[in-house]
């Protein structure tokens, strides 16, 4: 039997009641279809939220990079990548260890938080940046493959947070989902021209 099954198992007896319990009758079923309902809306009016979000550092999605403050990270052609002078490293209780500005063909289109998990020996730091999504954007969607990411997509913003369990570090990366399809498009034209030119 799979290890994760057992665990699984072995866990479910361990939370069974020891006493015999009776059917409570409709209301409990009652009051948590109705829990549960009030939570989903709470949580797509919170998802809403992420619309708001329409840049970062004083720059907005789709706008030229900024004559000064900005120093070039990596130069991937049309995909350029920025570091901020004088960032804010500090956001609520998380602590990041940096803040990437992502360009495409000249446009602002996402910003990536990092968090180092040496700053404190632990994930607290990536913990906390998760909640300050949750607490914004809610829930959001976990992974189905069972990586811990979980991604939040209005209509016009989108997110993505990753933790590594391994090193307790995480990565998020907040973007313009017009611009991100854009991307998304060209970077597979140019994965297929790569390919032709290998193969010639």
């Amino acid at each position: 039997m799979n290890s994760f099954i057992k665990r699984l198992f072995i866990v479910s007896l361990a939370t069974l009641p020891l006493s015999p319990v009776f059917s409570q009758g409709t209301s409990d079923t009652k009051q948590k279809k109705y829990s549960d309902k009030k939570s989903a809306a709470q949580d797509a009016a919170k998802l809403a939220n992420i619309d708001k979000v329409v840049g970062h550092g004083g720059v907005l999605f789709g706008t030229p990079l900024p004559d000064s403050g900005f120093t070039l990270l990596q130069d991937r052609g049309d995909l350029k990548t920025y570091k901020k002078a004088d960032e804010k490293l500090l956001i609520g209780p998380a602590l990041l260890e940096s803040v990437v500005y992502y360009f495409f063909k000249g446009k602002f289109y996402g910003f990536a938080f990092h968090t180092n998990s040496h700053h404190t020996n632990d994930i607290e730091d990536a913990l906390a940046l998760k909640n300050i999504f949750i607490d914004a954007f809610g829930s959001g969607e976990n992974s189905a493959g069972g990586e811990a990411s979980t991604i939040w997509l209005g209509k016009k913003t989108g997110l993505i947070y990753d933790l590594n369990t391994s090193t307790g570090d995480a990565s998020s990366f907040l973007f313009d989902k017009a611009i991100h399809e854009t991307f998304l498009t060209d970077f597979a034209a140019s994965e297929q021209t790569a390919a032709e030119q290998l193969i010639k």
